[in-house]
């Protein structure tokens, strides 16, 4: 199972966990891991590209916890918000697929 937090306040986004393996297949042919790992890893690489900060973030087997800075402007902070929605979109869309593979949690920051 594919355990995804979203760190929140009450107004934006300020990071997320992607925790686990989906087991949905074997390792190199899993299409639901493989999915939610690209869309998570393609948020690390906006933030850095398109948002120009430097996330905070950790990152190996099975683990991609990102966060942003906690100086950041409220003007690239609302890119951010852009960044972390689109991702999360496309990882509410494969929970959905895949409910028994991959879940969403929101944790209050």
């Amino acid at each position: 199972m594919i355990e995804v937090h979203v760190f929140w306040d009450e107004h934006s986004i300020f990071g997320f966990s992607v925790l686990g393996h989906s087991d949905y297949s074997s390792r190199g042919s899993d299409i639901v891991c493989s999915a939610v790992s690209a869309l998570s890893q393609t948020a690390l690489l906006a933030l850095n590209e398109v948002a120009g900060i430097t996330p905070i973030y950790t990152k190996k087997d099975g683990l991609l916890e990102c966060r942003v800075p906690q100086d950041i402007v409220q003007k690239t902070l609302l890119t951010c918000q852009v960044i972390f929605k689109t991702i999360l979109l496309g990882i509410e869309n494969i929970a959905e697929q895949y409910p028994d593979f991959v879940e969403i949690y929101n944790e209050e920051v």
